[in-house]
């Protein structure tokens, strides 16, 4: 699977990265689950609670494929809040 990474020499024109190193979980229901392929219909390879830090490794659409632990995957765009 590809995806667009970030590098952390490549600041955005404001001066920030596109984006931090992490990411903060959030959801209504709790957890966050994180897929294997970058859609809900994908197999949910884990979840984490809200409040979690992951590490964002980078975006496909409104996806961001994330490291928590050992567990590697796609989180919805939705389900995060950027650490810049």
């Amino acid at each position: 699977m590809r995806y667009h990474t970030y590098a952390r020499s490549s600041p955005q024109p404001s001066g920030k990265h596109p984006h931090g190193t992490t990411a903060t979980a959030e959801s209504r229901s709790g957890l966050v689950s994180i897929y294997a392929k970058p859609s809900s219909q994908a197999e949910c390879v884990g979840s984490v609670p809200c409040g979690a830090q992951l590490v964002v490794l980078g975006r496909q659409a409104d996806w961001h494929a994330v490291r928590y632990g050992p567990c590697q995957g796609f989180v919805s765009d939705d389900t995060i809040v950027l650490n810049y």
